[in-house]
């Protein structure tokens, strides 16, 4: 197999984990060299949308794609005896272990960490499931949103007397990705000082409630459920411009440098009514709270916002130190030049695809050894063949598990 490159090579990872797949990304891109296992089925994100050019097609999936660039794919059947049988051989020269089954699925195949760790002992296996692999909840099936739902990020994204917000797509699933790789690294370093590895118990609600910022502290403390912050007083929230919506944080508490400078900026500007700003009792916030401050304040910001788009807003208010951003959604940030510049954004010709493709890249800066998005990623079955040939098995028989169902080898490596 090829030489992986990067801070990670020489790491072998072992991933069957369906939407987690971006811990796998993680390790992959550093130089990892990642063999995501697909089911006969396949990968479910490979029927998830968005797809290339909106044509339905399991090489198609963009979210697929962007999970997936630098892994090795190989399907098999560890249901099957021989399935299992070249799953346990491909676990003996594995580094770590990424799984997303339900809590005691592997144990009854004879897959579990006490079973892999007997044949080897270095492995690091970590399990991503929604709850956990004890506890009330553990046998409980689990989803992005009830994830989200039971970690407690639905009720904080609201506000007031509001409905529970998602957030679009699957933060859960990212969360838990974030968390797995994290923790499989750590582990993986303290194995390659103790010679052992050891298990991994990732619960996507657990991950979940971590984002929570200080809201558990604030029950636990003051004994006050927290929802968004909202607009609590005038100057700090949302507010509407012309072409979309701004984040203005000058009314916070008694910093009276963040409302002098908004003071001064809107005065500057000529706004009408922005003189009144500057006087004393705009300064506390007892009386921005007041329902009468915060009309007063939009009646006076507000026509001033309309007038500018968010870029003029965010990039002048800065010039006058004024603590306000533009409300970006994904095409603004594609299109932000603080972002082109740092060339977040990455784009390449995919030759599975005929065409171009773009996707967030790095979200760490390596000086010495850096991120790379490396091949694309592995069609359906594409290194079958070539990983069960390197783990000691013929063509012959390969082309036996081939015809009895217990993997599935791409034409292009059959």
């Amino acid at each position: 197999m090829s030489e992986s490159q990067g801070p990670l090579s020489g790491i072998r990872v072992v991933e069957f984990a369906g939407e987690i797949g971006y811990c796998g990304k993680l390790f992959a891109n550093l130089g990892a060299e990642v063999i995501q296992i697909e089911p006969i089925e396949g990968n479910p994100i490979r029927r998830a949308a968005p797809f290339y050019k909106d044509i339905p097609d399991k090489e198609g999936s963009l979210q697929f794609i962007y999970q997936n660039t630098n892994k090795k794919g190989i399907v098999l059947d560890i249901e099957n005896e021989q399935g299992r049988e070249i799953f346990l051989n491909l676990v003996k020269t594995a580094d770590l272990l990424l799984e997303s089954f339900p809590p005691g699925y592997l144990n009854k195949l004879n897959l579990g960490y006490d079973q892999l760790s007997e044949i080897n002992p270095r492995l690091v296996y970590t399990s991503v499931t929604g709850y956990g692999q004890n506890g009330p909840y553990r046998d409980y099936p689990w989803s992005d949103i009830t994830a989200l739902a039971m970690g407690g990020l639905l009720y904080l994204a609201a506000e007031g007397v509001d409905l529970p917000v998602r957030a679009p797509d699957n933060q859960a699933y990212m969360m838990g990705a974030l968390h797995a790789a994290a923790g499989s690294m750590t582990a993986l370093l303290e194995a390659e000082q103790s010679g052992r590895g050891q298990y991994l118990d990732i619960s996507l609600q657990e991950c979940v409630a971590c984002a929570l910022e200080n809201a558990i502290q604030f029950y636990d403390l003051e004994g006050i459920v927290r929802r968004a912050i909202g607009s609590q007083e005038a100057g700090f929230g949302f507010y509407p411009c012309q072409d979309g919506y701004v984040y203005l944080v000058a009314g916070m508490g008694n910093n009276v440098n963040l409302w002098n400078a908004l003071a001064d900026w809107l005065i500057k500007h000529k706004v009408e009514g922005a003189d009144i700003l500057a006087r004393d009792e705009w300064k506390t916030p007892q009386y921005r709270k007041t329902a009468e401050a915060k009309q007063r304040f939009y009646d006076i910001f507000v026509p001033f916002t309309m007038k500018h788009n968010k870029t003029y807003l965010f990039e002048n208010g800065q010039e006058q130190r004024v603590t306000i951003a533009p409300v970006n959604n994904a095409k603004d940030i594609c299109e932000d030049s603080h972002v082109k510049y740092r060339k977040f954004i990455v784009d390449y010709f995919s030759e599975s695809l005929g065409g171009q493709v773009f996707m967030p890249g790095a979200p760490f800066r390596l000086s010495q050894t850096p991120w790379k998005l490396g091949t694309e990623p592995p069609e359906f079955g594409q290194h079958t063949a070539e990983i069960l040939q390197e783990i000691g098995y013929d063509t012959k028989q390969i082309q036996e598990f081939k015809q009895g169902g217990v993997c599935i080898v791409a034409k292009a490596s059959s």
